[in-house]
């Protein structure tokens, strides 16, 4: 599922990098990206695994555990 939400992530940063300026008051686009922009980063981070647990499950050591 992460994958699906990395890919939306950069499909948002993408178009909010390149939404059209100037950005009148009264557009409503641009902020409900910026909303769904921190939305995808939030459960991004929520789900992600920390640093050392990532390098224990791609055959690191952890804890200083010897094979």
């Amino acid at each position: 599922m992460s994958a699906y939400r990395e890919r939306k992530l950069a499909e948002l940063n993408d178009e909010i990098r390149n939404y059209p300026g100037p950005i009148a008051r009264c557009d409503q686009h641009l902020p409900a990206l910026l909303e769904e922009r921190a939305r995808l980063m939030a459960e991004l981070e929520r789900e992600s695994c920390p640093p050392r647990a990532r390098w224990g499950h791609d055959g690191g050591r952890i804890n200083n555990e010897r094979e």
